[in-house]
């Protein structure tokens, strides 16, 4: 880009944020605003972006502050409210800066107007560009506080230490008996998903449940821990589905390491304890039937949708409870960002030890590697289909002519 370009863009950019300045911006309506934590040392408040999912720290008086920008009020209007009702002197210089920060962090908008999606990954900080929203196909997104409340009144015994050692028996029980009828189940698994795509039809409803459940278990321990969660949802990414229960960040951080990592193992248990079912079912059924075929689904694909959040190349339970082992949070977004001022040649914004910079080349190269693998394998998978879908048209007729 040349110097004159440049130039040009750069009084383009603040002319836009004059215009925005001048129109009286206002504090986003869709923003979600946590006090600090009942019995916490913190005062600040948390406010949470559900757009970029980042949360900010704020304090009282801040916060208050900020929600005086309403749309309607400039920052002589502000100040002078300040001094009259509060009896708080700021001066228009001092607010117009605040609100430059607040609009900075996209915490301030027009009235009326959509905030865009920042498509970035959170744990990375590299950018989808249009991909996360051509490929991400949302089902559900909630934001679970009262849900939550709702069932760890009525069904608490969901936490209780009885009823997570009970469904542990059950997962093993489970587990032995597909052992003792390892040849039925795996004759039967073989005739389900190798003749033809009928499985599709069962698949994903069952996965997304699975999910659901499996969420829902880290969600009730956040819950019983006190820990806030801001955000809950499922979706289908590149064929998969994924699912997200995220908890307040200030919260979280206050939990003991054993609580953490109770409450990111009670998904995985979640999601055995639904394949548990399934195998109950199967073994309770005539083969054949529609509950049958539920079954066998249940226990097979639940299982296997399992596998992403195991991997810790992805954002799942298994990274999480890395970092948690290892005492670095966000593991990976502080791996890539180093990465990339080293090969910038940038001075480093974290100053760090030799084996703390091999932790983050070796946690970069291994997911990118683990990326492009699960790339290729998802690309051959759908060849593998695609290949299915011609045959099956081809020899369907033959093997059931009209």
């Amino acid at each position: 880009m040349s110097s004159d370009a440049a130039a040009s863009r750069t009084q383009a950019d603040s002319g836009a944020a004059a215009v925005a300045l001048e129109a009286r911006l206002c504090l986003r309506s869709d923003l979600r605003i946590y006090p600090p934590r009942e019995g916490s040392a913190e005062r600040h408040h948390t406010v949470y972006d559900p757009v970029s999912d980042i949360s900010y720290s704020l304090g009282a008086k801040e916060l208050g502050v900020a929600r005086l920008f309403d749309g309607r009020r400039s920052v002589e209007d502000i100040a002078i409210h300040l001094a009259s009702h509060q009896g708080y002197h700021a001066s228009a210089d001092t607010l117009a800066a605040f609100e430059k920060r607040l609009l900075a962090l996209r915490l301030l908008s027009l009235p009326g107007q959509a905030q865009p999606a920042r498509l970035r990954d959170p744990a990375t900080g590299i950018s989808y560009g249009p991909l996360k929203a051509m490929l991400m196909l949302p089902l559900l997104r909630m934001q679970p506080e009262a849900l939550l409340d709702w069932i760890y009144a009525r069904y608490g015994w969901l936490c209780s230490r009885t009823f997570v050692l009970a469904g542990l028996a059950a997962i093993l029980a489970a587990l032995g008996l597909v052992v003792l009828r390892f040849g039925q189940f795996s004759t039967e698994a073989g005739a389900l998903y190798g003749d033809g795509l009928g499985w599709l039809l069962w698949h994903y409803p069952v996965v997304v449940a699975s999910i659901a459940v499996h969420e829902l278990g880290h969600a009730l321990s956040c819950r019983l821990y006190k820990v806030r969660v801001t955000d809950f949802g499922i979706a289908i990414y590149l064929l998969m589905a994924t699912g997200w229960a995220r908890p307040l960040q200030g919260d979280w951080m206050a939990l003991g390491r054993r609580e953490r990592m109770l409450t990111i193992v009670m998904g995985p248990y979640a999601s055995l304890l639904f394949a548990a079912a399934g195998v109950a079912i199967w073994s309770l059924t005539a083969p054949g039937g529609a509950w049958h075929t539920l079954s066998m689904v249940m226990a097979i694909s639940s299982s296997l949708s399992l596998i992403p959040t195991l991997l810790p190349i992805f954002n799942g339970d298994t990274y999480l409870a890395l970092t948690e082992y290892l005492g670095v949070p966000r593991l990976r977004q502080r791996a890539f960002q180093y990465v990339r001022e080293s090969l910038r040649g940038r001075s480093h914004t974290e100053q760090i030890a030799p084996r703390r910079a091999a932790l983050y080349w070796g946690t970069v190269l291994a997911t990118s590697l683990g990326w492009a693998l699960a790339w290729m394998l998802l690309l051959s998978l759908l060849s593998k289909i695609a290949h299915l879908q011609a045959l099956w048209r081809w020899i369907g007729p033959l093997l059931h002519p009209a």
